[in-house]
């Protein structure tokens, strides 16, 4: 191992490879000591990480920090990241008094270097759900416990970033965009539609062939959990992984897809929308790619019809000066109480989002809030634990397929 040269005798004392932590931990379990890991990017290190870290601490004798190296901050926050060097980090770590030892690891996340640690307890600084972690049972499986940290209010690295004037803010130069279709072969209303025929092709590869077209996109990949789905879009040359039946919802499958690709902005495509409009993808992508605060994207259009405004069905948006969401609902919104006064233009929102990798895999472990619940809008959720979305507004309207009705009229559509 190389000692880090930044921190003099303290960094390099407190520095550890995989193996003499692993050795290290190894003792201090047989010398009745309770150990302790948690781990992060610490690009920014600030107030909410330092009350993290002695937080950790304060579960036991001995807190080892895992440490993202440059190559995994980089490919789970995008090329602007990160904007300090391991080294760097390192160091400002080392000289925290809570900490007592500092690995670097090379993945995107900890569980192999849990598994060599095998800590009593494992903290997660976030607002996150322990049942929805991967680390969770890696971490029971030896008779470990998690502990979760709260966000401390005001003092996440995203919020701090966002804080920031947009000059100060790396715009990244370039980008890995992979578009994710997630597809189910059940369906309530519809079974099956997935492979649906329109005009001689299954659904799911019309809308894999659309967002191939979009000019920012690099690859293109289904994520399913049925093997009927898996084989036809193998049969027509398309990319499919697999990913578990347990997953609740379209997100939650392509956050379990993508975590182990390398890419660092994530389409999540409607596998149900044969005629998506791949100039819609580009257009919520752009503003990802070319503004590294924002964490998350997607598309609204607008509404002329009162009638649709009034249709619960239809999911609305409203979004402030800067063309953020401020809310979505399916109730008519703005409301109009004073005749006299225009409204703005009605906007309908479409369910086309755009993240960055480390905020969706963030954002899939995130509890489910009440909004969202009392809604059912998932988007919701990101809204409620303070997260932005950029809406585009874009003269564009969606066509799904739910209903075998849905289906006849799609079909006819792109027959003409």
């Amino acid at each position: 191992m190389v000692p880090w040269c930044l921190g003099g005798q303290m960094t390099m004392d407190k520095a550890k490879s995989r193996t003499e932590i692993a050795s290290l931990a190894a003792q201090l379990r047989d010398e009745g000591k309770r150990v302790v890991f948690t781990n992060g990017c610490f690009d920014v290190l600030h107030v909410g990480h330092v009350r993290c870290l002695q937080a950790a601490r304060s579960h036991g004798d001995v807190l080892v920090v895992g440490l993202n190296s440059d190559a995994s901050v980089k490919r789970l926050k995008g090329d602007s990241r990160p904007l300090n060097s391991q080294d760097a980090r390192a160091e400002m770590l080392a000289v925290l008094d809570c900490v007592d030892h500092v690995v670097v690891f090379d993945e995107d996340t900890p569980i192999e270097l849990l598994k060599a640690i095998r800590p009593h307890v494992h903290v997660k600084g976030g607002d996150y759900e322990a049942e929805a972690l991967p680390e969770t049972p890696v971490v029971k499986s030896w008779g470990g416990e998690v502990v979760i940290v709260p966000t401390v209010e005001g003092y996440s690295t995203s919020s701090l970033l966002q804080s920031h004037p947009s000059s100060l803010i790396p715009h990244p130069s370039s980008s890995i965009v992979v578009a994710l279709i997630p597809a189910r072969f059940g369906s309530s209303r519809l079974p099956g539609k997935a492979l649906a025929d329109i005009n001689g092709k299954p659904m799911i590869q019309h809308v894999y062939e659309r967002a191939q077209e979009a000019t920012l996109v690099d690859h293109v990949i289904i994520a399913t959990d049925d093997r009927r789905i898996v084989e036809a879009v193998r049969a027509f040359g398309g990319e499919v992984v697999m990913t578990s039946p347990h997953c609740r919802t379209g997100t939650d499958r392509i956050a379990e897809a993508v975590r182990l690709l390398e890419c660092d902005l994530v389409v999540n495509v409607q596998g149900d929308e044969p005629m998506i409009d791949p100039a819609a993808i580009d257009a919520a992508i752009e503003p990802l790619k070319n503004d590294a605060r924002i964490v998350m994207g997607t598309i609204g259009c607008p509404m002329g019809d009162e009638e649709e405004w009034t249709n619960a069905n239809a999911v609305k948006v409203v979004v402030d000066r800067e063309g953020f969401a401020l809310y979505f609902s399916r109730s008519s919104i703005p409301r109009v109480r004073d005749a006299t006064v225009a409204p703005p233009t009605w906007l309908k929102h479409i369910g086309l989002y755009v993240y960055r990798k480390a905020f969706l895999l963030k954002y899939a472990a995130l509890p489910t809030g009440a909004l969202e619940q009392v809604e059912r809008l998932e988007q919701l959720r990101a809204l409620e634990h303070g997260y932005r979305i950029r809406v585009v507004v874009r003269d564009y309207t969606s066509v799904g397929v739910d209903t075998p009705d849905d289906l006849e009229r799609v079909r006819a559509l792109m027959r003409d």
